[in-house]
């Protein structure tokens, strides 16, 4: 709803090129966001409500991985989250299009759990160089 309403009430609601204004005010939220969105479930439902907002606003179309990237630098959307969504939580609306804007972002989520995990065995690696 903060989205819905956030996107209808400020000058870019009628622009075809969603501004960086836009994006400054969704960050004013971020604090909200952090009290209320306080499960996995409730940021698979945000996730999806953002992406079924974007796909019924064809101004918000190509913005959708910018406000999840913006969430998830917020502490709001975590990385589990992200990529069940990406997998298999997603909302059938505009799938195609959003999964596609994901796919970097998903695949450097993956890297960077990858990596942190294989942290521990580069400390182990370098003792033997």
């Amino acid at each position: 709803a903060v989205v819905s309403t956030q996107s209808t009430g400020g000058d870019w609601a009628s622009q075809e090129n969603i501004s960086d204004d836009f994006y400054k005010e969704l960050k004013q939220y971020v604090p909200l966001f952090q009290t209320i969105i306080d499960t996995p479930k409730m940021q698979l439902e945000l996730l999806n409500k953002i992406q079924e907002f974007c796909y019924d606003n064809i101004n918000f179309l190509k913005t959708f991985q910018k406000i999840i990237f913006l969430l998830y630098n917020g502490n709001i959307i975590e990385e589990d989250s992200i990529i069940g969504w990406y997998y298999t939580h997603h909302s059938q609306k505009g799938q195609r299009e959003f999964l596609a804007q994901m796919d970097k972002m998903v695949h450097w989520l993956e890297n960077a759990e990858e990596e942190e995990s294989d942290d521990d065995d580069d400390d182990e690696d370098e003792d033997d160089e």
